[in-house]
């Protein structure tokens, strides 16, 4: 049988070998354990329940419903003990302190479990804000690149048009020069002896 040890379940997981630990050690009656102390491994199907019991305190239920789910979908393991148990009457001191601790008991565990849910969900909040940055940072440099171009084309516009403008003025300018051509020499010479003659006399 293929087994396994809390840092490999922890690996396909990915989870804190710590959470793992806890797990096993607050569910460890739904946990199959392979082996006693330092040679204790977990056969594969022991995934799927520390899969079953992170969702389950990621979702933020407790750790008593976290047991209630456990108890309808695996079997819980036996352990025989040659100790013997001490029945304590009901209403003595001794019940009433046992069940004060193990209210108190009930209580850390599902403190505990709480702080993993809202470890996961800062987990989750953190990646979700990088993310953004991301996004964020890309739809910037693409903007940035947008506006650079556009800058571009309205420079090649302006100039466009400023050669346009100066093109048109200098076609005018030769127009008009047409329209009004300058004499022939001999039509100078004969209108400035005109203008002589006419000053003699």
């Amino acid at each position: 049988m293929h087994t396994l040890t809390i840092a490999e379940i922890a690996a396909r997981l990915d989870l804190p070998e710590s959470t793992v630990r806890y797990y096993r050690d607050r569910f460890s009656e739904y946990v199959p354990i392979v082996g006693k102390g330092r040679q204790r491994r977990y056969p594969d199907e022991a995934v799927d329940v520390f899969h079953t019991i992170a969702n389950g305190l990621r979702n933020g239920q407790t750790a008593t419903m976290v047991e209630e789910t456990l108890g309808r979908l695996y079997p819980r393991n036996v352990e025989t003990s040659k100790t013997k148990l001490v029945q304590v009457g009901a209403g003595s001191p001794q019940h009433m302190a046992q069940a004060m601790v193990q209210v108190l008991y009930q209580q850390s565990e599902e403190i505990q479990a709480m702080r993993l849910s809202l470890e996961q969900i800062k987990d989750d909040m953190d990646r979700q804000r990088e993310e953004n940055i991301s996004v964020m940072a890309e739809a910037f440099e693409k903007l940035k690149s947008h506006m650079d171009h556009q800058d571009m084309q309205n420079s090649r516009l302006a100039r466009e048009r400023d050669q346009f403008i100066v093109s048109q003025m200098r076609d005018m300018l030769q127009k008009s020069q047409s329209h009004s051509p300058a004499k022939p020499w001999w039509q100078k010479w004969l209108g400035r002896n005109s203008s002589e003659s006419s000053v003699h006399g």
